[in-house]
């Protein structure tokens, strides 16, 4: 029988951060963990989760298996726990089992062949900055009035986000001393659509740091961490088709 130990805070922002792309999802059990993808259903945005084993304080399984579940269904479970619980979930034959403390609450799964486990890309760009997830949020909200767009420019000496309609405009402008890490050797210049953006940094704790790599007119991968503060934290990545301009 399946049987792992979840803290409440990471479940949380396991289910937070696929939700920005789709309502159901199919997680990978396997002997080093759990692997989770979902990708929207316009095919613009991805999530790709790893949960190592060692970031759940049990963790026993009979073999590899697959898992699909609805969201929003284990949002409403969450909704019982307080942010220092732990979730104890066994899996039966249809369905999954949720104990904390003295409640226990179960949900059907969802059939496997009924949910799509999207192909991860293999996309890489060498040019990339390390900054905090605060600050890159700050440029993205100043923009969400303007417009649905918002134009990335990194150089060797800064980076910043531009979104402009005919009317209004705005920019953030990160110079190098504000970033923890930056590798340009040329400038580069591509636009994405603001709204998945936007969605996904609210599912990120504002002081984390985040990776973001991109190409001019290229999908954009950023690099994040989830979860409790431990050596071994849930690895994230987020991908990102580029918006055309004419």
């Amino acid at each position: 029988m399946t049987r792992i130990n979840i803290s409440v805070k990471n479940l949380k922002d396991v289910v937070d951060m696929l939700s920005t792309v789709v309502t159901e999802a199919k997680f990978n059990i396997g002997q080093q963990g759990i692997t989770v993808s979902a990708v929207d259903p316009a095919h613009v945005a991805m999530v790709s989760l790893d949960v190592p084993k060692s970031v759940l304080s049990e963790y026993d399984i009979e073999g590899e298996e697959e898992i699909s579940l609805d969201l929003e269904k284990v949002k409403g479970i969450l909704k019982l726990a307080s942010g220092n619980d732990s979730f104890v979930i066994t899996k039966g034959r249809e369905k999954l089992k949720f104990e904390i403390g003295n409640i226990t609450k179960s949900i059907s799964l969802l059939d496997n062949s009924q949910i799509t486990t999207p192909r991860v890309p293999q996309i890489t760009a060498e040019d990339y900055i390390v900054l905090n997830k605060g600050d890159f949020e700050k440029g993205l909200r100043a923009a969400e009035d303007v417009s649905d767009a918002i134009r990335l420019t990194m150089t060797p000496d800064s980076f910043s986000a531009k979104s402009m309609s005919e009317a209004d405009e705005s920019e953030m402008i990160l110079p190098v001393n504000m970033l923890k890490e930056i590798k340009c050797n040329e400038s580069i210049k591509s636009s994405y659509p603001l709204e998945y953006l936007i969605k996904f940094m609210k599912s990120i704790s504002p002081n984390e740091e985040i990776k973001i790599s991109f190409k001019s007119d290229y999908p954009m991968t950023i690099e994040f961490n989830l979860g409790s503060e431990s050596p071994d934290r849930i690895k994230g990545r987020f991908l990102l088709a580029p918006r055309m301009e004419s």
